[in-house]
């Protein structure tokens, strides 16, 4: 009988080991991949304001969907790279964003953030994105992104 509970303890401290390892290197991975889409969301912010719409569309896969807030949708990195080209000489600039949610899922991820930007007349405008992420060749590439603008609300009453 003692050899019985000596191998249920072994097997109980050996099943607590490895569970822990297994946590512990889950643990690190989440928030090393929530830092680096903070980092990207950084990186659009920036390349944006430099006025490098070949630098933001790198941050796109090659056949990312993009869903613009007049409801326009551009199919694919060159697609996204004249959308922005455009918005850039028309006079958007000074962007902000605020990140919201970061959630992470094997090589799948999204992220939802409020962003501000100056329009060519200087008003601000705001509004949210939702952007699926997926990572390839070791890069988190942007699939999908739905962007919406703030509408006013209804006059008080």
């Amino acid at each position: 009988m003692s050899t019985t509970i000596a191998q249920r303890s072994r097997f109980i401290v050996g099943t607590a080991l490895t569970l822990a390892v297994l946590l512990s290197g889950m643990a690190q991975a989440g928030p090393s991949a929530v830092e680096t889409i903070e980092n990207r969301l950084q990186q659009y912010q920036a390349r944006f304001n430099q006025g490098d719409a070949e630098a933001v569309a790198q941050l796109f896969s090659e056949d990312v969907v993009y869903y613009d807030p007049t409801g326009r949708v551009h199919e694919g990195r060159a697609a996204v790279q004249q959308y922005y080209r455009g918005n850039m000489a028309a006079g958007f600039s000074d962007m902000a964003i605020e990140k919201i949610e970061i959630e992470v899922r094997d090589d799948t991820a999204y992220d939802v953030a409020r962003y501000t930007i100056s329009d060519p007349k200087g008003n601000r405008l705001a509004g949210y994105h939702l952007a699926i992420l997926e990572k390839e060749e070791g890069e988190w590439m942007v699939q999908r992104t739905l962007v919406n603008a703030e509408m006013p609300g209804p006059p008080p009453e």
